[in-house]
């Protein structure tokens, strides 16, 4: 199933372009190439053009870093989309989307709907990057820090509750740094809704010790995994949060995902290997009490 272009498609820069990255930041990298390559299938899940332009024009050797594409990044971005995209209507003005760790994901202008604010943030030398490769936007500002500074939230309107996204970043927190940052959040923006994803504890394990995509690329470590079955009771702990939906990564798009849907079905399985795509909400100010 295939999504409609955004209404503002701004083509990405066709002249080449050399990228340093490295550690975490270059992950932006990874999850590009796989959104870019999710675009030559009939049965895509996303309409990215840019993230095509994108890897055509910048001068890195994706698939020897990478190797095959994975549609697990495709279903994250396309799960959070659907997840913005009922947000936008449900908030008839003043739409904010806050978009921490965002790297060169182009979800703006898949979702744009002529009036939301998007506030962009991630770490210094992945905010040049961006500045350098994506075209500016009329409704965008982009802010150079880490998700786990504070101050990126005085930069959110305190009129309609914001939708926040965390794709692909907390993994990189350690548990207690995960639990602050969601915790800030809710007492910070109540009604907000919050989107993000967990891996499991075997695969934390596996980054903290060297996991090799490829013989070219050692993924970052990834110090924060959590079970499946363990998150809801994780978000319960949080003051002011409260589980809309858990599931895995098998689960909105079973027929892009067969083996992997099977697998999770088997709960030892589903516990020790499943990847989570979670959507909290933050209760409203008349709630926290």
């Amino acid at each position: 199933m295939t999504q409609n272009q955004a209404p503002h498609q701004t083509p990405a820069p066709t002249e080449a372009h050399a990228v340093d990255l490295s550690g975490v930041p270059e992950t932006m990298l990874w999850t590009l190439w796989n959104r870019a390559c999710e675009m030559r299938r009939a049965d895509r899940l996303i309409e990215d053009p840019m993230a095509a332009d994108l890897v055509a024009c910048i001068d890195y050797d994706f698939a020897g870093h990478f190797g095959r594409p994975s549609v697990f990044h495709p279903v994250r971005a396309r799960y959070s989309d659907d997840l913005i995209r009922a947000y936008l209507q449900s908030v008839t003005e003043d739409a904010v989307v806050v978009a921490l760790g965002e790297g060169l994901e182009t979800q703006l202008w898949r979702v744009d709907d002529g009036r939301v604010r998007w506030i962009s943030v991630d770490l210094p030398e992945a905010m040049d990057v961006r500045r350098q490769l994506l075209p500016a936007h009329p409704r965008a500002a982009l802010i150079a820090a880490s998700a786990l500074d504070p101050s990126w939230m005085d930069a959110v309107p305190k009129k309609a509750p914001p939708f926040i996204t965390a794709a692909g970043l907390l993994m990189y927190f350690q548990e207690a740094e995960v639990a602050a940052l969601l915790c800030r959040i809710a007492e910070a923006f109540p009604g907000a809704e919050i989107f993000f994803d967990a891996i499991p504890p075997g695969f934390s394990r596996r980054t903290l010790r060297g996991l090799k995509v490829t013989r070219r690329y050692t993924a970052p470590p990834m110090p924060w995994g959590i079970s499946i079955d363990d998150l809801p009771a994780f978000i319960r702990r949080i003051r002011g949060l409260r589980v809309v939906s858990v599931q895995s990564y098998a689960d909105p798009f079973p027929q892009r995902t067969r083996l992997y849907r099977a697998l999770s079905r088997i709960p030892p399985l589903r516990r020790r290997f499943a990847g989570s795509l979670v959507h909290v909400r933050c209760g409203n100010r008349s709630s926290q009490t």
